[in-house]
């Protein structure tokens, strides 16, 4: 992100991402349908349409849509998505994710409306990083230097109150989000590198303790459950993954069977 724009309620993480995406991915992008459907301020979905995308953008309060010339639709991501079945090749939820208590129906939703074979981009704090299970412990939040969310500060809204969404009450770790899309015919096709933490660095003492109980928890599920050693072997990849432990943001890609 250029130092001269300031896009609000975004993380740098993910329009970082999103740039390099597009920019090695130009060729491709024109062939695609592609859907943001937490477009914020229209930023990433402008960074599409640039790279010649067909993209459409939705959000639950699309008068932050400030930085793209293409109109925002409005969505609320507890309800039915207002989108046809398997009409996108490609889905984008950036800092969503994290303030939706029913995720479950989201995953549902997202696998209604994603093709077979498409690919569903979601970006969210990181709290299965060493730095995020260390915040855990001193202070039960995301960041050791901020407190968890409370009535104070919980709910936000951009309409006067008409449409309310909560504060990061609800992040959930890589291991859940996985379960959650596995659930719905999805799986993991990359976990992006994010830039990592300096705290999470000195963490890594406790690391061998990870791939030990890890390694000891898999030997144990593969005899009780040798069927599903391929399901055993991902979970055990993931939790001992350098991109998952020190990366300070989780920038997932899924793909529909």
């Amino acid at each position: 992100m250029s130092q001269e724009i300031e896009v609000p309620y975004s993380r740098e993480n993910a329009i970082r991402f999103f740039k390099k995406y597009v920019l090695a991915n130009q060729s491709e992008l024109s062939e695609k349908k592609i859907l943001d459907i937490s477009s914020g301020t229209g930023y990433i979905g402008q960074l599409f349409s640039d790279g010649g995308a067909d993209i459409k953008l939705y959000d639950l309060f699309p008068e932050q849509n400030a930085f793209s010339k293409l109109p925002c639709e409005p969505i609320d991501l507890q309800k039915d998505f207002p989108i046809e079945d398997n009409s996108a090749d490609i889905i984008i939820c950036t800092e969503t994710i994290e303030h939706l208590p029913n995720q479950y129906f989201f995953f549902k939703e997202v696998a209604r409306i994603l093709k077979p074979n498409g690919s569903f981009f979601l970006t969210t704090p990181n709290p299965s990083s060493l730095r995020s299970r260390f915040s855990q412990f001193i202070m039960e939040s995301e960041h050791y230097s901020t407190p968890a969310p409370n009535e104070t500060d919980v709910l936000f809204s951009f309409d006067n109150g008409k449409s309310v969404y909560f504060n990061k009450i609800f992040i959930s770790g890589v291991l859940r989000l996985r379960t959650l899309a596995a659930i719905q015919k999805m799986q993991i096709k990359k976990i992006h590198p994010s830039p990592k933490s300096s705290t999470a660095f000195w963490l890594l003492i406790f690391y061998p303790f990870i791939y030990f109980f890890g390694r000891k928890a898999r030997k144990r599920q593969l005899r009780a459950d040798p069927q599903n050693a391929t399901t055993y072997n991902e979970i055990f990849e993931i939790n001992t993954s350098m991109n998952v432990l020190l990366g300070k943001h989780l920038i997932m890609e899924f793909t529909k069977k």
